[in-house]
């Protein structure tokens, strides 16, 4: 096999695990907030559990992007591309560890009283799934407008988030809500917030690989790192 032909090789198969990834991501978070709307102890685990295979992916994809650097020795485009495409496995790693965490709230919860979750938060699980699902499309694409847009929902996630946070005070100071139950809904609401922040990161990745450009979003759709 050629050098092109190798790489070309390489750089589908990086595509199609980063794929997977999302995927996995996905339903992680979907089946992580059901398991935290309905206080299911068995699915939560089994979010778990499933991070394994998560993180198991994550480091297959590192090794392979490492590997395909040092022995195919891209340039220019192919170069940015495998650099996006290690900072977004990354990026992807962490999403399924919030989504682990969320469910790890439930554990800790445990199943005797479901939570009181609000509109707000229902909101936001909602719309970060549409999220990964449209940011993924757009990393598949390889298109920059489809990035800019799937990050343009993180203003809609934050003004969620500020609503939601907003609202728990107020029922935690009306006795509505227990402090213990307000900080599970605090937390499970931060890691979907983080979420929405971690497909903004992709959304650049994404912009980068195909136009060389760092921070291609605009400035105040721009998130801060970590």
């Amino acid at each position: 096999m050629g050098t092109r032909s190798a790489l070309d090789h390489d750089l589908v198969n990086i595509r199609d695990d980063i794929l997977r990834l999302g995927s996995l991501v996905s339903r992680a978070v979907e089946r992580s907030f059901s398991a935290f709307v309905t206080s299911d102890l068995q699915l939560a685990q089994e979010v778990i559990r499933g991070d394994d295979e998560i993180d198991s992916l994550h480091h297959t994809l590192e090794g392979h992007i490492t590997t395909t650097v040092a022995l195919q020795q891209p340039m220019a485009s192919d170069l940015r591309k495998l650099i996006a495409d290690l900072l977004i496995t990354n990026e992807l790693e962490r999403m399924g560890d919030y989504a682990e965490g969320i469910s790890r709230t439930i554990t800790r919860h445990g199943e005797e009283d479901t939570l009181k979750v609000m509109d707000q938060m229902k909101d936001m699980s909602a719309l970060v799934i549409d999220m990964i699902d449209r940011v993924m499309k757009a990393y598949l694409d390889e298109s920059p407008d489809k990035a800019k847009d799937a990050a343009r929902y993180d203003d809609q996630m934050d003004v969620l988030y500020r609503q939601h946070l907003t609202e728990l005070v107020t029922r935690m100071g009306t006795g509505e809500l227990t402090i213990e139950e307000g900080i599970y809904l605090m937390w499970a609401a931060h890691n979907l917030e983080r979420i929405g922040d971690r497909v903004t990161n992709i959304a650049e990745r994404i912009v980068y690989a195909r136009t060389g450009e760092l921070g291609g979003l605009n400035p105040k759709e721009k998130k801060r790192p970590g």
